[in-house]
């Protein structure tokens, strides 16, 4: 069985080419010989996003599962054969994907797809597996969420913020659903979500396209597909303004706020990522100067942009001083942010957003795993891969008119979520 060529791309870093399985499983390759290492990544359109109600923390703790016994191996056999060969791996879950990486000497890369074509097909889940697993989440659920007060304000937000949207949840789940999952639901997981037809393969590195496609057909070609059809995008609803105070083992407060924001397939989106390097993401940003410098009402501002499947969110977080009020100091950033919905920014703020936009790109070209990390990534959230290079192309050219249309489109205060932090015993 002869893979099909599906699309491919001339990067700057290199040609990338898509193919294609009968089963439906894709095969991104970019070849690069600078060095004899490759990237492996499997990834698999499924995340907390995909979870239903009652049953949150399925992807989470399937990404543990995956790493234990199958038909042909032993439990830590995985493990140990890819250490022995000095090839590094780990795996994580977010809201649109699981992906499983290793990185390897390119001369193991024969050892790779086979172990990885073995765990998609051939699992064992079992009451022990389960059971054994589910502690080690709980336990991860109580130091990153419980008792950790920036995890806990992030769950909280998003919860308030998306409502019954499915990106409301947590990834690592709520612990009564960690605690009720029952092997049967894992069973089903497996058989609807790991398949060829829900899957992405991308190869990086110092490999030859004919030998990874030879092996592809070896490894994966007789493997069936599931029929499992990505969901609708459900919109997300904005927020209401609303904002809670939430006490927290804080020495000051600390105050999250949470737009709604243009998902990955929206051009929009590229704009917003040079919204956020000027206005929030550096030490010289627009409210870093102001709330930091000027008015010495925080310690601490900065924001971050995710563009998701379904929906984007945009996040502005602040420390406040010591002793200091925290609404009079998320006023100030309401004004920070009108005044830039008013006025727009300076060709000079665009251009440094634009920099630093193009910085983080490169920095994520750097290695033959974080390139197979975009790739993934794109092609996985926004359906192409291609989409990278897009974004990269309008951020290159991205202009002030821009940046001030999505502003007044997004920034709206009666669109907000906000939650507050305060220390436990008194609101400072």
């Amino acid at each position: 069985m002869n893979p099909t060529l599906l699309d491919a791309y001339e990067a700057e870093t290199g040609r990338v080419e898509k193919y294609a399985l009968s089963n439906g499983l894709k095969f991104i390759i970019l070849e690069d010989h600078l060095a004899p290492v490759a990237a492996y990544q499997t990834w698999f359109g499924v995340g907390s996003g995909h979870e239903k109600k009652g049953s949150t923390g399925m992807a989470h703790l399937f990404e543990h599962l995956m790493f234990k016994e199958t038909k042909n191996r032993k439990a830590g056999e995985f493990d140990r054969l890819l250490e022995a060969n000095g090839v590094s791996t780990n795996a994580a879950t977010w809201l649109d994907w699981t992906f499983y990486r290793e990185e390897l000497p390119s001369s193991c890369l024969p050892l790779v797809m086979q172990l990885e074509s073995d765990r998609m097909e051939h699992m064992i889940l079992n009451q022990d597996q389960l059971d054994t697993e589910r502690e080690v989440v709980k336990n991860e659920r109580r130091s990153r969420v419980d008792n950790d007060p920036e995890g806990k304000l992030y769950e909280e937000l998003y919860q308030a913020h998306f409502g019954a949207h499915p990106y409301a949840h947590p990834t690592i789940g709520w612990m009564a659903d960690i605690e009720g999952t029952r092997l049967e639901q894992c069973i089903d997981f497996y058989r609807d979500f790991y398949a060829p037809d829900n899957a992405c393969v991308v190869v990086v590195g110092d490999v030859e396209t004919a030998q990874v496609l030879d092996l592809a057909a070896k490894y994966y070609g007789h493997m069936k597909p599931s029929g499992f059809q990505q969901p609708a995008a459900v919109t997300a609803r904005p927020g209401s303004g609303v904002t809670s105070v939430l006490e927290l083992p804080v020495s000051s407060p600390r105050v999250a706020t949470l737009l709604s924001a243009p998902s990955i397939a929206d051009p929009a989106g590229t704009a917003f990522h040079v919204l956020n390097e000027f206005m929030l993401n550096s030490d010289s940003s627009r409210l870093q100067k102001l709330l930091v410098e000027e008015l010495e009402l925080a310690t601490d501002v900065n924001g971050w942009y995710g563009a998701f499947r379904m929906s984007g969110a945009f996040e502005i977080l602040l420390s406040v001083v010591p002793g200091g009020n925290w609404e009079h100091t998320l006023d100030r950033v309401w004004d920070g942010i009108d005044q830039l919905v008013q006025s727009g920014s300076s060709q000079r703020e665009a251009d440094k957003g634009v920099n630093r936009v193009e910085m983080s790109i490169m920095r994520g070209q750097m290695t033959v795993g974080t390139r197979a990390r975009n790739l993934g990534h794109y092609e996985t959230t926004a359906g192409d891969f291609k989409a990278l290079y897009r974004m990269i192309d309008r951020a290159r050219s991205c202009t002030p008119a821009e940046v001030h249309e999505v502003a007044a489109g997004y920034l709206k205060r009666e669109q907000s979520t906000t939650i507050v932090g305060v220390p436990t015993g008194g609101q400072s």
